[in-house]
């Protein structure tokens, strides 16, 4: 915010020596014309560059960042962390969630029953998978507010949508459970099993990547089966925006269907197995494992650039607000510059990551804005270190400003 607002003030300093030169123009007849012809060009150059600014933001600060707290659990971990706006919930060894306050990294409370295997946040709740069903907490205090089993093994991370609980099961059926209650809504038969959470649309519409190879699209309120697509290879977790679905695959393509019908729309290939993608605004940013990643128009396919990811990516990358962050294994993150490519900075993480860092897409002052749980129970949090508005220390004057004058006589 502050690079934007200093840019705009120098244009408009721009725009003032502009019409200082047009009123000075008018007192040298013979500069007169091309005077006139030289701002108009340099005005519509402004013009130019003010719309192009409004409409390229500044890239979120993300990185460089500093350490907000750390704890070690003294414990592995059993699912990957979530987080909401005021707790980080990580699921232990030892049949426990603990609930750390996400501004202090002080325990807020705990939780033990079953060993967790899944965690969502909604609607102001907590949800775990556990071997003894599906379990709703409060999220502020850790109460139990319901329970129901589930009758099978679930082979995804759970996803909440909506107020549903979406949850893919053994032998490959998908089940929507309301979160208020925990009351069932429906359940539908896949025919084969889910190893990615379903992804939601804006349009209600949940896009399924199966072990069979088939991406499949149904209705989030009712369950209803819109379309499939087989494609080739294993498939990695699909993304959706506005008529896109978009879906990597271990045969080294990355697939652009249209979200409607799955019909063909485009498709990349990469040097290796696209592990997944992610939009923002209108370009899609995919990562393979020839740790190259990509940026590509959403609408035709065409690339904008691609950079070596410097790491060897183990996630999808994430996208919000003009950065891209990469999860790989040294360093744990990359960050880019979604407009260029540029290597905002990388970040270390104390071992190998246990699911997805967890990162704020509202980032703010002074607050915590990225979280991150390695296997071994270390939770570190960071805040981002240019949105500290530290001052520079204060020296001593080494000489009065002015100018010095001659002491005066008084008159006798």
């Amino acid at each position: 915010m502050v690079g934007a607002r200093g840019t705009a003030i120098s244009w408009v300093w721009r725009a003032l020596g502009a019409l200082v030169i047009v009123f000075g123009s008018g007192f040298c007849p013979e500069t007169r014309v091309a005077a006139q012809v030289t701002v108009r060009q340099r005005y519509e150059e402004i013009v130019r560059e003010f719309r192009e600014l409004a409409k390229q933001p500044p890239p979120t600060p993300l990185l460089p960042a500093e350490a907000a707290w750390s704890i070690k659990l003294g414990t592995s971990v059993t699912a990957p962390a979530v987080m909401d706006h005021a707790h980080v919930y990580v699921a232990v060894r030892e049949y426990t969630v603990i609930a750390l306050h996400r501004e202090r990294g002080l325990v807020a409370w705990t939780w033990a029953g079953d060993t967790v295997l899944s965690m969502a946040t909604g609607e102001g709740d907590l949800f775990l998978v556990t071997e003894g069903g599906l379990r709703a907490l409060d999220a502020a205090t850790g109460y139990e507010r319901w329970t129901v089993p589930i009758g099978g093994k679930v082979t995804a991370p759970i996803v909440w949508a909506r107020g549903l609980i979406l949850l893919a099961v053994e032998p490959g059926d998908l089940l929507a459970i309301r979160s208020r209650d925990g009351r069932p809504v429906w359940r539908h038969p896949l025919g084969a099993a889910m190893m990615h959470g379903p992804v939601s649309g804006d349009t209600g519409v949940l896009y399924l990547a199966l072990a069979d190879g088939r991406l499949v699209a149904l209705t989030l309120e009712t369950g209803t089966r819109l379309w499939e697509r087989r494609l080739p290879g294993t498939l990695s977790p699909p993304t959706v925006a506005r008529d896109r679905v978009f879906v990597g695959s271990t045969d080294n393509f990355l697939y652009a269907l249209h979200a409607d019908t799955g019909r063909d729309e485009w498709r990349w290939r990469n040097g290796g197995d696209v592990i997944g993608a992610v939009v923002d605004n209108d370009t899609v940013y995919f990562a393979s494992l020839d740790n190259i990643l990509r940026a590509v128009n959403r609408g035709n396919g065409n690339q904008r650039w691609r950079k070596p990811t410097g790491t060897r990516p183990v996630l999808p990358p994430l996208a919000f607000r003009g950065i891209v962050i990469v999860p790989g294994l040294m360093p744990a993150l990359t960050v880019f510059v979604g407009e260029t490519g540029a290597v905002m900075g990388t970040h270390p993480a104390s071992g190998d990551l246990a699911g997805p860092p967890l990162v704020d897409p509202a980032i703010k002052p002074f607050r915590v804005s990225l979280v991150t749980v390695t296997r071994e129970g270390v939770v570190e949090a960071f805040r981002p270190a240019s949105l500290m508005f530290r001052e520079t220390a204060a020296s001593p004057v080494g000489a009065l400003p002015g100018r010095g004058l001659a002491r005066e006589r008084i008159a006798e």
